[in-house]
Formats: C-alpha cells, structure tokens, sequence
C-alpha cells in the first residue's frame, strides 16, 4: 500500500508555471503509475493574468504588461478596437524607454512595417518614427512601400 500511496500524493503535489503568447498559466496534476514504466494523470490549467490597467502602473487602455496592440483606423487615429480598415500595432519587446513595435493591417494580418523602435510616448501615433534606425513600410498586397534609415530623429536616407 505505500507504494501506492506515495507516488499518488507526490504527483498530487506538483505544478508547474508555463508562459505563452497570451499569458501565463499556473497547472496542477495528479497520477498514479500503473506497473513500473506507465504512468497516468491528469492536470488543471489555471490561467494567471495581470492587468496592470486596474493597477494603475500603465497610462493606457491598450497597454497590457509590455506586451501590447494599440488599433488604429483607416485615417491613423487611435482606437480602443478593431476598425475596418484599420492598422494594429503590437509590442514586441522592450529595452530600457524603447519599445520594439511592428505594425500590421488589421483586415488581413499581414505586415505594413517590420519590427522597428519607438519611445512610450510614439507608441499611440500612426506616424510615428524611429530616433534611429529603420523603417520599412508594405503596401497591403505585400510588396515594400518604401524603406527609410533615421539617426538622431532625421531621416538620412530613403527608397521608395
């Protein structure tokens, strides 16, 4: 019977904490072994957010820890959703007061921009530009628009 018993209460015990792309998850198992080779079990995922809007450490609706999507619509401005015809802008890391952003056409998913960096205070402007750096911008079909190379906050080269 101890035999039994003691693996059942030590995979009872454990959990595990996984990280993906929409969060983190916190998960709990039990199992027994069947024999001396086979094991079975079965978990609870229980997921963990937090949103640091009811916090108040972040100033905008949109920004979810340092992993964001600001919207915007067909004109550029800032929206709280989704727009027909709109753009998104998602964080993609954070190096000290930079933010790697990319931004992507909201109606098929696809890039405008490749991953490039602006400061907090760029990240709700459509127009913003990189300090230093590059920026490509794609037409909807795909196809590049125009690439351009800034450094300190003036554009010193351009193809279009």
């Amino acid at each position: 019977m101890k035999h039994i018993i003691a693996p059942v209460l030590l995979t009872a015990l454990l959990s595990a904490c996984t990280a993906t792309p929409s969060g983190m998850s916190v998960g709990l198992g039990i199992g027994s072994r069947l024999g001396s080779h086979i094991g079975l079990g079965t978990s609870l995922n229980i997921p963990i957010d937090f949103d640091r809007r009811k916090t108040g450490n972040i100033d905008s609706p949109n920004i979810l820890d340092e992993q964001i999507i600001t919207y915007f619509d067909a004109k550029g401005n800032a929206s709280n959703s989704a727009v027909k015809g709109g753009y998104y802008r998602q964080l993609l890391n954070k190096r000290g007061n930079d933010y790697i952003v990319q931004d992507f056409y909201g109606d098929n998913g696809r890039k405008r921009t490749d991953p490039y960096t602006l400061s907090r205070n760029q990240l709700m402007q459509f127009h913003a530009l990189p300090e230093n750096g590059s920026l490509t911008t794609y037409a909807y079909n795909g196809n590049v628009m125009q690439q351009q190379v800034f450094q300190n906050g003036r554009l010193i080269s351009a193809k279009y």
